[in-house]
Parts: C-alpha cells; sequence; structure tokens
C-alpha cells in the first residue's frame, strides 16, 4: 500500500507506475486499467492547462458517476486546481449559487445533466465543457508543460454541505484530510489489492469518494462503477458476477436487501466478505434481520464532510462490534462528548460530540465565522447529540438542532425512531418538532408502513409507551408513501417541517 501522505494525483500516478495493467475501474461493460484513469487524469490535466489555469482556480465537476468523473477529478487536482463536486439532484438556482459563491470558472458535465447545464449557460457564471467531448477530441498530454506541484496541505476538494438548515457552505478540504481519513479507514477494514467494490452511491458525496475511491486507489483494489442504484437488480448482478468482497452502502439500500425476497441460490453465489453502512442511522433491526439473511458482518460507521468524512466505525473483529452504536474512532482521530460550555461530560451522558484529527477540514470558504463557530482549539463541533460507553463507542442520539424541547426536557427524535422502527408494520419513521401556540414544542411523528401493514396511531402510541417516556412519544402520527431523502439516504427533516407547515397547520 502507498503510505506516505503524497497529493491525490500523484497516488494515481504511482498507482499506475506500480500496476499499469491492472483493472481500476469496470464500467457499463468496459475495463479502465489504472494507467488508463491516469492518462486521462494528464488529459483534462493538459486541457486545462491549455485554457490558462492557474494554481488554485476552482473547477466543479456536474456529473453521473462514470470513468471520467474519476479522472476529471484527479486531472483537475493535478493541474493545480481545487474540485468542486455539485450534487446532480440540485436545481440550476442552487447550482448557480454554489458556482457564484466559489467562484468557479470552468465547469465539466456530462450526459443528463446538458438540460440543467443549458439553464446554467444563461446565468453566465461559468465556462461549461463536456467530460466526454474533452476526451474524445483526441488529446495528447503535452509533455512540455509542467503540471502543478500539489503538497498535502493544499486544498484539493470544496465540498458543500447540504444546506438542510440554510446557505450551503463550502468545506475545504485537503489532500492530508483525505488520504489519512482512507488510509485510517483502510487499516480498520483491512482491504488489500484482493478487494472489489461496487459504487452505485453518488461521486459528488464525501463518504462514496473517500470510502470507494481513494480507498480502493491506495490499496490497489478494484471498482464496479454504476451510474445509480437503479434498477436496483443491477446492483445484485454487480455483486455476483463482479465477485464483490466490500459492500458500501447507506441504510436505505441494506433495508431493501434485508427484505428482499431473494432465492437461497444467489445468497450462495455471494462473495461478500464484509459490509458497510453510513452517512445516516441504521436501524439495529436492519443489522439483525441482513446479518440473519446474508450471513455476512454489517458495521455500522460514522462521519461528516468537515471530517472528510469518517469519524469512527465498529470494529471488523468478531464480538467486538456493537449494533446500536458507530463504534470507535479510527486510528489519529480524538473525540468527545462535551456540554453547553465545552466541558467534557462522563460516559454515557448526552453532549455534543466533538472531534479532532488530521481529516478535520480546514474551515468554510468566505465563512471565518462560521469556521470560528464549528472548529474551536482543533476541535470540530458535529452539532451530533452522542454518548460515549465506558469502552469509548460512540452512540448517536441525534442532530443537535434535530433536538426537541417538550415542557422543558431534551427529547431526541433518533431515539424515539430507533424503537417505532421495531414495530413490524413500520417500514420508515421520523420526528421532527413543530412549535405550537409559538411557545411550545409538539413531537410529530411522520410514518411509512410496510406493504400490506397496518397500524393506527393509537397502536403506534401504545407500542411506543412500553418502551419510551410519555413526554418522548409523539402528540400526532401522519401517514406518508415516502419520506424526502437527499442522495445519500439521509431524511430531509426541514422538508418534513415544510410539509407540516404546508399541509397540516391549514387544516
Amino acid at each position: 500500500m502507498i503510505q506516505d501522505l503524497i497529493p491525490l494525483d500523484q497516488i494515481l500516478k504511482r498507482r499506475a507506475a506500480l500496476t499499469p495493467r491492472k483493472t481500476f475501474i469496470k464500467f457499463n461493460g468496459k475495463k479502465f486499467r489504472f494507467r488508463d484513469i491516469d492518462h486521462l487524469a494528464d488529459v483534462y490535466a493538459s486541457f486545462l492547462l491549455g485554457r490558462g489555469m492557474q494554481k488554485g482556480d476552482r473547477v466543479a465537476i456536474l456529473c453521473h458517476n462514470c470513468p471520467h468523473y474519476i479522472a476529471a477529478y484527479f486531472g483537475i487536482i493535478r493541474a493545480g486546481g481545487i474540485v468542486l463536486p455539485l450534487n446532480t439532484l440540485l436545481t440550476h438556482e442552487e447550482i448557480n449559487f454554489i458556482l457564484v459563491d466559489a467562484g468557479v470558472a470552468t465547469c465539466f458535465y456530462d450526459g443528463d445533466c446538458s438540460g440543467t447545464v443549458a439553464k446554467l449557460r444563461e446565468a453566465g457564471s461559468c465556462s461549461f465543457f463536456s467530460l466526454s467531448e474533452t476526451a474524445a477530441a483526441g488529446l495528447v498530454p503535452d509533455c512540455s508543460v509542467t503540471f502543478s506541484r500539489n503538497s498535502a496541505d493544499d486544498v484539493s476538494t470544496i465540498l458543500y454541505t447540504s444546506g438542510t438548515t440554510g446557505r450551503p457552505k463550502g468545506a475545504l478540504l485537503t489532500h492530508r484530510n483525505f488520504i489519512s481519513n482512507a488510509l485510517a479507514a483502510t487499516a480498520v477494514i483491512r482491504v488489500t489489492n484482493k478487494d472489489r467494490f461496487v459504487v452505485f452511491l453518488p461521486l459528488f458525496h464525501s463518504f462514496t469518494y473517500t470510502v470507494c475511491v481513494i480507498l480502493p486507489l491506495l490499496s490497489g483494489a478494484a471498482i464496479s462503477l454504476l451510474p445509480s442504484v437503479r434498477p436496483f437488480s443491477r446492483v445484485v448482478k454487480s455483486l455476483i458476477v463482479d465477485r464483490i468482497t466490500l459492500f458500501v452502502a447507506i441504510p436505505t439500500v441494506y433495508k431493501i436487501l434485508a427484505e428482499k425476497d431473494m432465492p437461497f441460490f444467489i445468497k450462495l453465489l455471494l462473495n461478500l466478505r464484509l459490509c458497510i453502512s453510513g452517512a445516516a442511522p441504521l436501524p439495529v433491526r436492519v443489522i439483525r434481520e441482513f446479518e440473519g439473511a446474508f450471513k455476512v458482518p454489517l458495521l455500522e460507521g460514522y462521519g461528516l464532510t468537515e471530517a472528510s468524512p469518517v469519524v469512527s466505525i465498529n470494529p471488523f473483529e468478531k464480538g467486538k462490534n456493537k449494533p446500536g452504536t458507530v463504534g470507535l474512532p479510527l486510528p489519529g482521530v480524538e473525540v468527545n462528548v462535551v456540554d453547553d460550555n465545552g466541558l467534557p461530560l462522563p460516559p454515557e451522558t448526552p453532549g455534543e460530540l466533538i472531534v479532532k484529527g488530521p481529516s478535520v477540514m480546514r474551515g468554510y470558504l468566505n465563512r471565518p465565522e462560521d469556521t470560528a463557530k464549528t472548529i474551536k482549539d482543533g476541535w470540530l463541533y458535529t452539532g451530533d447529540i452522542a454518548a460515549l460507553d465506558a469502552d469509548g463507542y460512540i452512540r448517536i442520539i441525534d442532530r443537535k438542532k434535530d433536538m426537541i424541547i417538550v415542557d422543558g426536557l431534551n427529547v431526541y427524535p433518533y431515539e424515539v425512531e430507533e424503537v417505532l422502527y421495531r414495530h413490524p408494520s413500520v417500514k420508515d419513521c421520523a420526528m421532527i418538532g413543530v412549535l405550537h401556540d409559538e411557545e411550545k414544542e409538539l413531537p410529530i411523528m411522520y410514518v411509512v408502513l410496510n406493504d400490506g401493514k397496518q397500524a393506527t396511531p393509537k397502536a403506534l402510541r401504545e407500542f411506543l409507551s412500553e418502551h419510551v417516556a410519555h413526554y418522548k412519544i409523539p402528540r400526532r402520527f401522519l401517514f406518508t408513501d415516502e419520506l424526502p431523502r437527499n442522495a445519500t439516504g439521509k431524511i430531509l427533516k426541514k422538508e418534513l417541517r415544510n410539509w407540516y407547515a404546508e399541509k397540516e397547520m391549514k387544516h
């Protein structure tokens, strides 16, 4: 494994020299070797430098999963630029805000994003170039051009947060942030060059890029790249045909697999050795059902964009993982739980989780005040409510901003949701707090029922009353066909609050 902290583009260059003919990416029946992706990175770097790109210029990528996305990412860095991955699910107005806020001069795009790009061109915020057309133009890397030499502490990427609590902010992430994070995760889950990943989560997300691209690159492992999770049968087919050994997904995917009536012989064909869940909370019930059905360890981890992103994961060793927790901090990462004054709290006492280590971002782009509020004395204040047990395992209780105060008592929605997931009729659920009479918060639970199952608010209320305190029980249960989620499966509670304001408060 490549151990030293050289810049990301040089890691690709070195890997291409070590194993030039080995397949790095399989996509739509085609194979791309390490040297193929490295060559394409040179092509994109030469294109940008030929247009007069300067070190530190920001270049965005608006594209669905494909090998050219990965090659362009490294090519931008190789040319001395900073990559700005764009969420393909955003509207053109949301994307334009990010382009202007980050001062982007150039944006690569491809495929289904051309309609959005047409609207963005009208705004005139930057220049747009097709990834496939740039690569197909027959460009030969200019050997006379000296590619910019990055250092490990240069910013490589600006990742904008989801913006669920206001305008999105750009997290400044360095080469050191990503590489140290991937190396630490590799040590815990023991990735080797024999491993094979399937990648269907969007590449614009930090969880996907760190764990499913940088980590395999460091280890010399291969990835089967899919455009998306749909149709789901394509994911299952890749698991079997590509002999996938390491499956990284979000809770929604594991819930589908756990509930799927899959023939036993298909399960026998799987070559999985380990499954990892991240990006959103994973109910313990899903872990039990999935492991029971597939006989493969499913480990839950925790992270956030500002930490590049992995903070912790349950240990791989049998008997040492604790379902219901997000495991132990990665090697080199420190965590603590503090009160509102920043003072450490004893074990099993809920407070704000703070993180320190080489993967913590440099700060927010053009947001010094937000940076100062989030990073204090080197500690990243996550905004998540957690508790540490006596062994140092982290139990995430809720988002600090999602906490509900009922008659002066703190209620953490995730705690209640986790209990409700045990009900046999409940497929999905999410609890929010809504303001009542301008001074009181009321807990409201949105519920999605399993197909063919029924449940009344009274039945759900009685079920919860057996497991949680009375003040934590939702005042209303609202049934819906599905919950709003972002690209990584995280429930958008701001959207639920909007639903309630628009639909329920009018009645």
